[in-house]
């Protein structure tokens, strides 16, 4: 009809329907976030930054293929900071601490009760980002990670790896990079292709990768709404596996044991002002398997759990 306004609700409303379909291809073709590492499309900035984390989630009880059931209880805390050393380089470096405690009951399908309990893992990792032109930046650099249940072996128990990106502009609403990691992850060495996206696709809604989230992992791609300044919603997702070394004097002496699913999630996100956030997400662990292997890498058994809701708590703060 002439002279209808059509109101932002219902712009944004359509919007969404069209982008769906785009969404859901990307997150299923490139699901994940390498390391957890969040890579900035911005340009450099001319200022020193530092971020810190911490978050708590839980995945509720889930049944085990060949009897019983798990569930999982996750702590985690961060520190970040960003250093520029010229005009067009920027070093970046990242802390992170992480645990998680299984709880199976009832089960016997690994063969051995408690096949693991508590798993710490501590991360470290540094990047060298540098500026080609205004359009192009690269950015690469190390990982380290220990990952292990409570009593395993230190040296057994690192992960080695690094990552190189290569990042591009198009304009003020829409940045793509692409990127590939190795990391060696305890007798077998992974490479794992990467997805940066940040798209303002209108005032109050983009598609882009999301922060690291407890349970959920490295997000692939989230989609964001931002009812206010100080109020956001989001739906996402993407695929983890969480590899560490078991206890040196446990059943399996030294094995290893790997967490493999696809997470999805909501959240809702409060600002207190200028610089800490508050997430609060729930979602869902789906085609969840856990791996069973010796000491040297050799399967021991491999079994999948059912679906898995989550809950947790992000807390954000950047200054």
């Amino acid at each position: 009809m002439d002279g209808l306004i059509m109101s932002p609700g219902v712009k944004d409303g359509r919007i969404i329907k069209k982008v769906g379909g785009l969404f859901l291809i990307i997150f299923l073709l490139i699901p994940v976030n390498l390391f957890g590492q969040e890579s900035s499309l911005s340009r450099i900035s001319d200022k020193s930054r530092v971020s810190a984390s911490a978050s708590s989630a839980h995945q509720f009880r889930s049944n085990i293929d060949g009897g019983g059931d798990v569930s999982i209880t996750h702590y985690g805390a961060g520190v970040g900071g960003a250093i520029p050393l010229t005009d067009g380089l920027e070093l970046t470096t990242s802390l992170s601490y992480d645990r998680e405690e299984y709880n199976f009951s009832d089960s016997n399908a690994f063969l051995i009760t408690d096949p693991w309990s508590q798993i710490d893992r501590i991360g470290l990792s540094m990047r060298l980002r540098y500026t080609l032109t205004q359009k192009w930046n690269i950015d690469a650099g190390p990982v380290v990670q220990y990952a292990g249940e409570t009593g395993a072996q230190f040296d057994d128990s690192l992960m080695y790896g690094g990552i190189i990106t290569a990042m591009y502009r198009v304009n003020r609403e829409f940045s793509i990079g692409f990127g590939a990691g190795v990391l060696s992850r305890f007798h077998e060495t992974k490479i794992f292709p990467s997805l940066i996206l940040s798209w303002k696709i209108s005032d109050r809604l983009r598609l882009g990768n999301g922060s690291t989230l407890g349970l959920i992992g490295p997000a692939g791609l989230e989609l964001s709404y931002k009812f206010a300044d100080n109020l956001e919603a989001a739906i996402g997702g993407g695929y983890k596996s969480l590899r560490f070394r078991l206890d040196q004097n446990g059943p399996t002496r030294g094995g290893i044991g790997e967490n493999r699913g696809w997470p999805v999630y909501a959240r809702i996100t409060g600002k207190l002002g200028s610089m800490i956030h508050i997430d609060l997400y729930g979602g869902a662990d789906f085609r969840g398997e856990m791996k069973l292997q010796d000491a040297n890498g050799n399967d021991i058994r491999s079994l999948d759990y059912n679906t898995a809701p989550i809950l947790g708590l992000n807390l954000r703060a950047s200054i």
